[in-house]
């Protein structure tokens, strides 16, 4: 399906008139979505990072589910921008997943949800390994799809969501605000810079000396639930901060570094394609592609 820019305004118009997004103090869409009365499947999938097969074979796998409403998926964020060693200025596999992304909204409506994560922005100072890949990707779509698709792109990050509470579990892209957030300081973040970047940017704090200001712990989420009237014990799923350096190469890390009820999720090229399944409070890892199939497994070095 070719994407075009009054495609992209139905996609945010999708987004932002979700019944289960609550508006903000200023009537526009706020920044948590309220999932916990919706008592369907869903399914979790982490960062892709231009994961294309990744994610059309995950939706392959889920295909009826989704169709008859008896699923809904929910994609971390950071859909663009390769994270592998020596392919980071690569685009065409951003601009593929996010146009397949534009089109499961289109087909599935609010059965396809997206949050906003640390590398959807076109932002110059989004860089890795000093690579400026927000840029790189503005420059690309400008040179591919003109200005105007910028503008919708940009309009599209800008209508997201930063948070989910979902049916006994939560969901954000990067971890937990420092000290915990309130229900209504999520709904109103437009007005709170710092939250909205501390949800897409922070960091599991994995060492025992002082944290710093772009860390988390265990601490973090154990107030971020409090603060949301939630059990200490609900699940606190995030992306963004893959553990490959741990051993572990399954794209899956749970109770990470002791902390209890906290996954990572990350679902990049090289990883065997991970997903959660969430129903009657059962998580439940699912892989996409079997991990004996001889696929490359992500770089080491792509892990930050």
């Amino acid at each position: 399906m070719s994407i075009s820019i009054n495609d992209i305004s139905k996609v945010i118009t999708i987004i932002e008139n979700n019944k289960h997004r609550p508006k903000n103090r200023d009537g526009n869409p706020g920044g948590l979505l309220d999932l916990s009365t919706v008592k369907k499947e869903a399914i979790v999938i982490g960062d892709l990072h231009g994961a294309i097969d990744n994610l059309r074979i995950i939706i392959e796998q889920n295909k009826k589910k989704i169709k008859s409403g008896k699923s809904f998926v929910i994609i971390l964020g950071d859909g663009e921008h390769n994270d592998q060693t020596g392919h980071m200025r690569e685009m065409d596999t951003s601009l593929e997943v996010m146009e397949e992304i534009f089109s499961l909204i289109l087909t599935y409506k609010e059965n396809i949800i997206y949050i906003r994560g640390n590398h959807d922005t076109f932002d110059e100072r989004l860089a890795k390994s000093g690579i400026k890949q927000g840029l790189e990707f503005k420059n690309y779509l400008l040179e591919n799809r003109g200005e105007k698709y910028v503008a919708a792109m940009e309009q599209f990050f800008e209508a997201l969501p930063y948070f989910i509470i979902g049916n006994g579990w939560v969901i954000t892209h990067a971890g937990p605000v420092r000290g915990g957030a309130t229900r209504d300081e999520l709904i109103n973040i437009a007005d709170n810079e710092d939250y909205r970047f501390q949800l897409v940017w922070n960091r599991l704090h994995e060492f025992r000396g002082t944290p710093s200001l772009k860390e988390y712990g265990e601490y973090d989420i154990r107030q971020m639930l409090k603060r949301l009237n939630l059990p200490e014990d609900t699940p606190f799923i995030v992306g963004h901060n893959p553990m490959w350096g741990t051993g572990n190469r399954t794209g899956i890390w749970r109770d990470i570094i002791g902390i209890k009820n906290h996954i990572i999720i990350y679902c990049s090229i090289g990883s065997p394609a991970p997903y959660l399944t969430i129903q009657d409070g059962k998580i439940k890892e699912v892989f996409g592609i079997k991990q004996d199939e001889g696929r490359a497994h992500v770089s080491l070095q792509s892990y930050r």
